[in-house]
């Protein structure tokens, strides 16, 4: 009896398959559905791990021993931070190696009629090294330069001023920013933003800090970048330089984060995140179950004469209710392959237009085949139960 019943159930479950090469317009959009969300699910996935990934090797390419230190205001007034505190955190042994002030403001450079927007900064020397910046040509400005009127160019503001021009932006050029002529000492290699420190020196005109007063309508240290000492703890450190700056500041006070504690931040909204495309995936494959449902329904009300002559020969309910959900469980995996190729192609194709390196989640394709399983078991039950429950004399009338 054992042998039997394993062979009923294995011909139950070939004859589900088979049907697939058969089904109709509603079969073929409930497959779609299922399809449609399962891809929706790998694809975000992969969307979030890719993003994750690209987001945690930007801050691994920067410095993850980098600090920044923003003054914010108090009170209505704007934050004072004295350039002879910044300079202090290096010498009192609190964690420091390296320490820039920056002041940035927003500004334009003027070529004829055309006005190119920049972003001025006026920096320490050790912008820089704590940047990672590179020279293509020309050299860096030093704090010796003090009130010089030199400015270093980034690769994005050199490239405008050139096509600007009609020719190459050299060492020695002159330009006006904000009416204010300065010369060209050098021209950075192209660089990406760095959000550590909050600068993005491919859009910059660096200027030495105390040209400040030239450029900048304010002459207030907007932020500071600084590099944790070998071993250092990122979390002392920080409070450390929060119980040493505020004291000293007239108004306002400061803020500081370490890159690690930025990078926390991120993977806690990369989880979020995750979370919310997930629930979006889950709500796509839901639409696509309750296609599935409505499908099987159908096909019960369609085939109550087949499912009358079944139980007429000796089918159980049991292998009426095995056979429907078999086929609303085919259904489900069909489209959940399908929801494979198109998931894996779609976050493929997202993360290269986003310029990111594609990184598969490992979870990805596990979740999103469990999830579409999950809900074609879930959708079909019911259909499942209710053709077991017909009485098969009423089933062969097909009344």
């Amino acid at each position: 009896m054992k042998s039997r019943g394993k062979t009923v159930s294995c011909q139950i479950v070939l004859e589900a398959f088979e049907k697939l090469g058969v089904l109709r317009v509603r079969g073929v959009l409930s497959v779609a559905g299922i399809a449609v969300g399962t891809a929706a699910v790998i694809a975000m996935l992969h969307v979030g791990h890719s993003a994750r990934s690209a987001a945690l090797e930007q801050f691994a390419t920067l410095g993850t021993d980098l600090l920044m230190i923003e003054p914010r205001s108090s009170s209505g007034h704007p934050p004072v931070l004295p350039i002879r505190a910044v300079r202090a955190l290096t010498e009192d042994a609190m964690g420091i190696d390296v320490a820039t002030a920056i002041i940035q403001s927003g500004g334009s450079i003027r070529v004829g009629r055309e006005s190119i927007p920049v972003t001025v900064l006026a920096a320490t020397q050790a912008i820089y090294d704590l940047g990672k910046a590179e020279l293509v040509t020309g050299r860096f400005t030093y704090d010796l330069d003090r009130f010089a009127p030199f400015a270093v160019l980034g690769a994005g503001v050199a490239t405008d001023l050139a096509s600007a021009r009609g020719r190459a932006t050299t060492v020695g050029d002159a330009i006006t920013v904000d009416g204010q002529t300065l010369t060209v000492i050098g021209i950075l290699a192209d660089a990406p933003t760095n959000m550590i420190l909050a600068v993005e020196f491919n859009r910059s005109v660096i200027v030495p800090f105390e040209a400040a007063r030239r450029v900048a309508p304010g002459r207030e240290i907007t932020n500071v970048g600084a590099r944790l000492s070998f071993e250092a703890n990122d979390i002392e450190v920080v409070a450390a330089i929060e119980n040493f700056l505020n004291p000293l500041m007239p108004t306002g006070a400061v803020s500081a984060r370490s890159a690690r504690q930025i990078i926390a931040n991120v993977e806690q909204q990369m989880r979020i995140y995750r979370v919310l495309l997930l629930a979006i995936g889950t709500v796509s494959l839901a639409v696509g179950g309750m296609g599935i449902m409505n499908m099987m329904l159908m096909s019960v009300m369609e085939r109550r004469q087949e499912i009358g002559l079944r139980l007429a020969l000796g089918a159980r309910k049991s292998d009426i209710h095995l056979m429907f959900l078999t086929e609303t469980l085919a259904v489900s995996l069909a489209g959940s392959a399908l929801g494979i190729v198109f998931g894996q192609a779609a976050g493929w194709v997202f993360a290269d237009f986003s310029g990111w390196r594609f990184e598969a989640s490992p979870f990805a394709v596990p979740l999103g085949i469990g999830m579409a399983f999950v809900v074609g078991l879930f959708f079909g039950i019911y259909p499942a139960m209710r053709a077991a429950k017909l009485d098969p004399i009423v089933a062969l009338r097909g009344s």
